[in-house]
């Protein structure tokens, strides 16, 4: 497994948590964007997914 060494001090935990908490927002944000007409649920649907892969890769590389 790859080592993650913290950026400028930041732990790896920290830059999942955040990515975690980036995804539950825009679960939250985009669905009353798709709801308002906004935004395309095809469009919320790959955001979603990027960012739901960002923190699955995090955690897998920091073996979490």
């Amino acid at each position: 497994m790859a080592q993650i060494t913290p950026i400028r001090g930041i732990p790896i935990t920290a830059l999942i948590a955040e990515a975690q908490r980036e995804l539950d927002m825009r679960r939250q944000v985009y669905w009353a964007s798709v709801r308002a007409g906004n935004m395309r649920q095809a469009d919320a649907d790959k955001r979603i997914a990027l960012m739901a892969a960002i923190v699955k890769r995090l955690t897998v590389t920091a073996a979490l």
